[in-house]
């Protein structure tokens, strides 16, 4: 076979969205051609739907659609994905809207009719650039995710409690919901650590992150390694009864995850009118010490 039709590797995925089926069969080929894979629509309206779920890494779109024109698509284009890389083709007679649909935030344009080699040349530059700013989000929200995480467990930090507890009491209040807090640490960790090492006692902090996400509800509750071997969570809508069923599994699940000793003390505050931030942290803390100091092993609540 001659090396000329041989298609290229895959490259990214580009939608075509113009009205005239003819220019689309052009670029589709074109494209495909080079090793993309092509996706289609005919009209803005279904354009913005493609882009949706269709999720491609480069757009080009004709300004004169029928329905809502390019440069409508493209603002809803942007709104679905704010860094989607989106070249406009337009006539010469419409070449001032594509300068103002660079305004509104399109990558680049091209002329129709254009040269084979230089949509080509647009297109792999425009998914070069969509590939570099997705990779830099991606560092970004790392970088994100890092700063209010703690390593070892995977759950919340110190710093992202208070943040997120500041934020739910607004919520509650507007809302009028409950809100409840566990505060927990470990039983015997110390002498734990002393005769097994770090190393082990990391594995046992490790697994206290893994009980505490599957107890909680995902995407509802919050789970923090509070410091040390002191841990809390967040129970958002939680009664008194509601969260002291998941603080008992809390500690029954630790109680019988085969670490020699290890137990966990609990305390548990449910949120109450003359409380405040600091009040509200103050209940589920002294719960906590009276729990540990009465065998721990168990829940101590300030409820009724």
């Amino acid at each position: 076979m001659d090396n000329q039709s041989v298609p290229k590797e895959g490259k990214g995925k580009v939608l075509i969205v113009d009205d005239a089926p003819d220019t689309r069969e052009i670029i589709r080929k074109l494209l495909r051609y080079e090793g993309y894979e092509v996706i289609t629509a005919s009209t803005g309206e279904e354009g913005v739907e493609k882009t949706e779920k269709g999720k491609p890494d480069v757009i080009l779109m004709d300004i004169n659609l029928p329905g809502i024109d390019g440069t409508e698509a493209l603002k809803k284009i942007r709104e679905i994905n704010p860094i989607q890389c989106v070249i406009m083709l337009t006539a010469y007679a419409t070449l001032d809207n594509a300068i103002q649909a660079l305004k509104e935030g399109a990558s680049d344009f091209v002329k129709k009719p254009f040269e084979n080699d230089h949509l080509v040349h647009i297109v792999n530059q425009c998914l070069e650039k969509y590939l570099t700013l997705k990779e830099k989000e991606k560092l970004e929200e790392e970088v994100r995710r890092l700063s209010i995480t703690d390593d070892l467990t995977g759950l919340y930090n110190h710093r992202q409690f208070f943040k997120t507890l500041e934020s739910e009491l607004v919520r509650m209040k507007r809302q009028k919901t409950s809100l409840s807090l566990l505060m927990f640490d470990l039983d015997n960790f110390k002498r734990f650590n002393d005769l097994y090492g770090h190393l082990e006692g990391d594995k046992v902090l490790k697994k206290i992150g893994e009980v505490v996400r599957h107890s909680i509800r995902n995407n509802v509750d919050s789970g923090y390694r509070y410091g040390g071997d002191e841990f809390a969570a967040l129970l958002i809508g939680a009664t008194y009864e509601h969260a002291l069923s998941i603080a008992d599994r809390i500690r029954s699940t630790i109680e019988h995850s085969g670490f020699e000793k290890i137990t966990v003390s609990v305390g548990l505050a449910e949120f109450k009118e003359d409380f405040g931030l600091e009040g509200f942290v103050k209940a589920a803390d002294d719960a906590l010490y009276v729990a540990k100091h009465s065998g721990g092993n168990r829940v101590h609540t300030n409820g009724p």
